[in-house]
C-alpha cells in the first residue's frame, strides 16, 4: 500500500505517536462496570467488527442488546457468544435493512417497545464493492450501493434513533458511527469514488448531527475501527493490503465502551477518532484539539 503520505491521509493517521492492535488496559470493557439499566443497539452486529462491538458491551455489563443485521442466522451466534460473556444480558435479534426507510423505523420502534430506552446506537454497516476502480471503471451499481449503506444508511439509524436516545432519562445519548481513515484518501491503492467518498459523507454528517443536537445531550463520534482483516476486507481490498490489517475485530468493541461508559469523553462528539490512538495519549491531547478544532472534516486556508 506504500505509506500513508502516499494516501493524502498521512496527517490523520499519524496523529498519536502510539498504536493499539487489540484489547489493553484502558479500553478493556470486561473492566468496566455500566450503570443499570444501559441497553446498545448495534446496527450490522452479525460478523467482525460489529460482533466485536456487541461482546465488548457484554463484557462492561450491558442490561439490554439489540442486534439488527440483514443476516439474521449470523446474528444468532453472536447473541450465544454475549450470552456466555454475560448471562444476564437481555438480547434482542431484529432483521433490518437499513437502506430502508420503513426497516430501521421498525428497528427503533422494536428497540423502544422491548426496553423502553437506549443509551447508544452503534451505525456499523458497510458496503465496499470493488475497491481497485476510478471514477470510469465503477460500476453504477456499487456507488449506489456504498452510498446506501454508507452514507444514507446513517442518515436513516439517527434519524429515527436520536428521538429515543435523547428521550431517555440518564441516558448515555451517544450515536455511534464505525467509519474509516479511508475517507480522507483521495489517493493510492485502495482510494476510489464510492467507499471512500461515502464515508466521508458519513464523517460530515456526524459532524452536523453534532452541532444540532448537542445542546440537548447527544454526543455522536465517528471512529476508525483499526485495519481488520474482515470478510468484507477478504471479498474487496487487493491481497497486498490484506498485510496491513493487523488490528483485533474487538478492538473497536473496547474503544467504543471507552467513549460511552460516562461523559468525560464527549469532547470527541462531533469529530473522528480512531480505535488505534492509545486512549490516555488522545485524552492528554483533549486542549489541543478543543483549542485548535482539530479532528474535523475541513478545508485547510
Amino acid at each position: 500500500m506504500g505509506t500513508w503520505d502516499d494516501t493524502g491521509a498521512a496527517g490523520i493517521a499519524g496523529f498519536l505517536s502510539s498504536n493499539a492492535h487489540d484489547i489493553y488496559p484502558a479500553i478493556d470493557p470486561s473492566k468496566v462496570q455500566l450503570p443499570k439499566p444501559y441497553v446498545v443497539c448495534i446496527v450490522g452486529a452479525s460478523r467482525g467488527i460489529g460482533a466485536g462491538i456487541a461482546h465488548a458491551y457484554a463484557h462492561a455489563g450491558a442490561s439490554g442488546l439489540v442486534l439488527a443485521s440483514r443476516r439474521v442466522s449470523g446474528l444468532e451466534q453472536v447473541a450465544a457468544e454475549c450470552r456466555k460473556i454475560n448471562p444476564k444480558v437481555r438480547i434482542e435479534i431484529v432483521a433490518c435493512d437499513i437502506t430502508s426507510d420503513s426497516s430501521v423505523q421498525a428497528l427503533a420502534s422494536k428497540t423502544k417497545s422491548t426496553f423502553g430506552r437506549l443509551d447508544v446506537c452503534v451505525v456499523n454497516s458497510g458496503y465496499t464493492g470493488p475497491i481497485e476502480a476510478k471514477v470510469t471503471e465503477t460500476p453504477t451499481e456499487d456507488f449506489i450501493n456504498a452510498s446506501n449503506v454508507n452514507y444514507v444508511g446513517t442518515f436513516l439509524t439517527a434519524k429515527y434513533f436520536i428521538p429515543l436516545l435523547l428521550a431517555t432519562e440518564g441516558g448515555a445519548k451517544a450515536l455511534i458511527a464505525v467509519g474509516t481513515l479511508a475517507a480522507f484518501m483521495v489517493k493510492g491503492m485502495i482510494a476510489n469514488p464510492h467507499y471512500n467518498v461515502s464515508k466521508a459523507a458519513q464523517l460530515r454528517l456526524m459532524e452536523t448531527i453534532h452541532e444540532e443536537y448537542s445542546s440537548e445531550g447527544l454526543a455522536a463520534y465517528t471512529i476508525h475501527p483499526g485495519g481488520v482483516l474482515t470478510e468484507m476486507v477478504k471479498a474487496a481490498v487487493p491481497e497486498a493490503v490484506h498485510a496491513y490489517c493487523l488490528d483485533s475485530t474487538e478492538l473497536a468493541g473496547g474503544f467504543c465502551v471507552w467513549l460511552s461508559k460516562d461523559q468525560s469523553h464527549e469532547w470527541l462528539s462531533g469529530r473522528f477518532a480512531s480505535a488505534n490512538w492509545d486512549a490516555d495519549e488522545l485524552d492528554a491531547k483533549k486542549d489541543v484539539v478543543l483549542k485548535k478544532n482539530l479532528l474535523r472534516f475541513t478545508v485547510d486556508v
